[in-house]
């Protein structure tokens, strides 16, 4: 049995009855409700929750001034209570912030823009994002910005795509990227997100299950959670998720215990935590919890100390608001970048060292069904073309070394999906599909160290669309592809990378093949999956890049497989995603084998979200 809890103990014989001693709440991350209206008056109280240990609320302290319908979130060590109404008519540009280890009333941080009521926040540690919401004269699609950790006025982070007030009332935000309802003049379905980490204006995500105002949320790094809201036939109890990273509509999560809306929300590092709010007989003093990760109805947790709507809310146990959440960028030539085709985030992965996934940012334009068309050097990255709404000729910067929005670097000579590669100096995009839907035979080719359009560089020797391209300094394969009339080759092709022309026939793959990947150390080409025009295709095949002649077979990827990402570092291959023949939908799975052997692939790990997309490292072959 467990010792008593008084007295001196050792550390020993505490791990060894851990899950009996009771918990320590002063060491606990602290969660606080602000503000609100009991239905008679406008309150100035904030209360505190341990979100680790279910009960009550206790009072903390108070704004500086009775107020309702602020917004809030924060840091993990600082809770800051934006704009709201004082009063009938009276809306505030006021900012203040409490410190949630202390008790105490609150200190003035600065001020916004106007005085602004009903807007939305999100925030990791650094930065808090004011979303939206309405002034005196207007509903406003402005984003406004602070840093936590100091004091001052908001500044300009971009706009919305449109006007929105009554949003989401809660945190929904990764480290890199914020999540937003938005309700567009009274109610909306529409969901937006933007890189927080830069600035830049909001892109659509996808939408709700239905068309709302005045919800709670709360998330981890990779879901968001929107519960409850008022729609045009009443107060719902439905909460809905989305997954952050990857974009897309929400799904059914569960249930309120009671339909409600003009409530808070707050996260720990696991549970989503919603309080007060308006239910159909009034004011609602009930907070509520669900387990983030999973889904299900929400299980009572306390009281507030009065009933209030028009509540704000943050919490310090926040997943996305702790410092160093995300991992040091890895070593010199071993960063790989994926660009998910069905969204435009990108994600890292350290070729060193097998494991998981991790958020580096987003791209410059929205990629649905985006682009294959990636090169890079040591230091950059540039991805071409795709589909986001209508074929596109951007080409985006990504710099390895710093996480957040790309850049836009110039246009293709033409608009249309294709692929690409590069050495240390030169980018180059091969082929590809129109607007028209016909495949084209063009190549052009950029210098990765200044942005510029792209300049023609020849063409393949025929029409081919998503060729496998990979080279090492001097050369550049281009390997199958779908043809003009919908069938598929097994012809490789070459050029001089410091040259223009068109390809040189270079020998054969081990049979017609398109979408497949390829990627390259300084010696060896290696071409990945891939569709036979009946089948997908496991193989790996691969070639000595200074040579000519068709390639020879490697190993076994873990399944038939194309459509997806592949880059590599001096030695090592990865293969990720991608279209499983298996499965007939897309993956997570992260493959991979050593270069200079032959072999199978080996799992490595998982993306954060199954799709297609461009990989590129910098530390390929084309480098090297």
């Amino acid at each position: 049995m467990a010792p008593s809890y008084s007295g001196v103990w050792k550390l020993q014989t505490k791990y060894q009855y851990s899950s009996a001693f009771p918990i320590d709440t002063n060491l606990e991350p602290t969660g606080l409700f602000a503000g609100g209206h009991d239905g008679s008056a406008t309150v100035n109280v904030v209360q505190k929750i341990i979100p680790s240990v279910a009960g009550n609320a206790t009072d903390f302290g108070d704004l500086s001034a009775a107020r309702r319908e602020t917004t809030a979130s924060g840091s993990d060590t600082r809770f800051v209570v934006a704009g709201g109404r004082e009063g009938s008519s009276t809306f505030v540009d006021t900012m203040e912030y409490f410190t949630y280890t202390t008790a105490s009333n609150s200190t003035d941080f600065g001020n916004l823009a106007a005085g602004t009521y009903i807007a939305s926040a999100a925030s990791n540690n650094t930065r808090m994002v004011i979303i939206g919401g309405e002034t005196s004269s207007a509903a406003l699609d402005v984003l406004q910005y602070i840093t936590i950790a100091s004091t001052g006025n908001t500044t300009d982070f971009g706009d919305l795509t449109q006007t929105s007030k009554e949003g989401n009332q809660g945190n929904i935000c990764s480290p890199i990227r914020a999540v937003a309802h938005l309700a567009l003049g009274d109610k909306g379905n529409v969901i937006e997100y933007f890189t927080i980490i830069s600035t830049g204006n909001a892109r659509d995500f996808g939408d709700l299950t239905n068309t709302i105002n005045n919800p709670g949320g709360a998330s981890s790094t990779t879901r968001g959670i929107i519960a409850g809201g008022d729609t045009a036939s009443g107060l719902q109890n439905v909460i809905q998720y989305v997954t952050i990273p990857s974009g897309g509509n929400a799904t059914d999560f569960g249930d309120l215990i009671a339909a409600k809306y003009r409530h808070a929300g707050m996260s720990s590092s696991t549970l989503g935590i919603f309080g007060g709010g308006g239910i159909a007989s009034g004011e609602n003093n009930v907070i509520e919890f669900v387990t983030i990760a999973s889904t299900g109805n929400s299980t009572d947790f306390g009281d507030l100390t009065a009933a209030l709507a028009f509540v704000s809310a943050g919490c310090a146990g926040h997943s996305s608001v702790q410092p160093n959440i995300l991992p040091s960028l890895p070593s010199s030539g071993n960063t790989g970048l994926m660009v998910n085709t069905t969204a435009s985030f990108i994600q890292s992965i350290d070729i060193a060292t097998a494991g998981n996934a991790v958020e580096f940012g987003d791209i410059s334009y929205y990629g649905v069904n985006g682009s294959y068309g990636g090169a890079s050097s040591a230091t950059r990255m540039c991805v071409a073309g795709g589909l986001p709404s209508g074929y596109v000729n951007h080409i985006d910067l990504t710099i390895f070394a710093t996480r957040g929005l790309g850049t836009d670097f110039g246009d293709l000579t033409t608009t249309r999906l294709t692929t690409g590669g590069s050495n240390s100096t030169r980018g180059m995009y091969g082929g590809g599909k129109d607007s028209g839907g016909s495949r084209v035979d063009t190549i052009d080719y950029i210098t990765i160290a200044s942005a510029s359009n792209a300049t023609d560089f020849g063409n393949l020797v025929e029409a081919l669309e998503i060729p496998g391209m990979a080279g090492n300094t001097t050369r550049m394969l281009f390997m199958g592809g779908r043809q003009g009339g919908g069938g598929y080759t097994d012809q490789v092709g070459y050029v001089t990378i410091s040259s223009t022309s068109n390809t040189t026939d270079f020998g054969d793959l081990l049979e017609n093949n398109g979408f497949g990947v390829a990627t390259s150390s300084s010696t060896r080409v290696v071409h990945c999956g891939g569709y036979s025009g009946s089948a997908g295709l496991n193989r790996i095949q691969y070639q000595t890049t200074a040579s000519t002649g068709n390639f020879i077979d490697f190993g076994d990827l873990l399944s038939g497989w194309s459509q997806g990402g592949a880059f590599s570092n001096s030695t090592k291959a990865l293969v990720l995603g991608g279209y499983n023949w298996t499965t007939n939908a897309n993956q997570d799975v992260i493959q991979q084998f050593t270069i200079a052997s032959t072999g199978d692939s080996t799992d490595f790990g998982d993306l954060l979200a199954a799709s297609g997309g461009s990989g590129q490292s910098n530390g390929h072959g084309g480098i090297s």
